[in-house]
């Protein structure tokens, strides 16, 4: 999959975080937790604790976690 068209990120929909999610190969559970809280471009350049990702978004796993945060750094 690839990723969105758009290369601005604080302007991604929540159908362009999903595309940027399956580009980086998260699961569709990760997807899911996404879609159930809204997550657009600007939000998700806002995501930057592993607790939040816990607590707010529901992401259980600690290696998903990581991995979600180390890619949000790489839009940075």
């Amino acid at each position: 999959t690839s990723p969105p068209a758009n290369p601005d990120p604080t302007t991604w929909s929540l159908p362009d975080v999903l595309a940027w999610l399956r580009s980086k190969h998260f699961s569709e559970d990760v997807l899911e937790k996404f879609i159930e809280q809204d997550i657009t471009g600007d939000v998700l350049l806002s995501l930057d604790d592993l607790k939040v990702l816990k607590e707010e978004i529901g992401i259980l796993a600690f290696g998903k976690r990581v991995r979600v945060l180390n890619a949000i750094a790489d839009l940075k």
